[in-house]
């Protein structure tokens, strides 16, 4: 996989991660869960699943990390580093990393 590509990837990924902080920011109080976009680089990709809502927060501690559908992960660009019933949390590696970190909305 080309450079070009993977930077590619990881914006894409980066702007359904700020797609979700929209809907975080919409959850009401006492919710325990949220319901998300896949945030893998699959074109045409729209699904959307529930994730519990101390998971999400969990998960966007660590600006390099993703929640993607189970199956969507770009093993070249990310590794998975925990599995839940039909999805899973992935962690950005090199380059792509580092635009998950510079593009991360929480670290602005």
């Amino acid at each position: 996989m080309d450079d070009l590509r993977k930077e590619r990837l990881a914006i894409n990924e980066a702007l359904f991660r700020n797609v979700n902080e929209a809907l975080r920011k919409g959850t009401p109080e006492g919710g325990t869960t949220i319901g998300i976009r896949c945030e893998c680089a699959t074109l045409g990709c729209n699904r959307i699943f529930d994730v519990p809502l101390e998971l999400y927060e969990a998960t966007r501690a660590h600006p390099r990390r993703f929640l993607l559908l189970t199956g969507h992960d770009v093993p070249e660009v990310e590794r998975v580093v925990a599995e839940h019933p039909g999805f899973a949390v992935v962690e950005k590696r090199a380059e792509t990393g580092d635009i998950a970190e510079v593009t991360d909305p929480r670290s602005r």
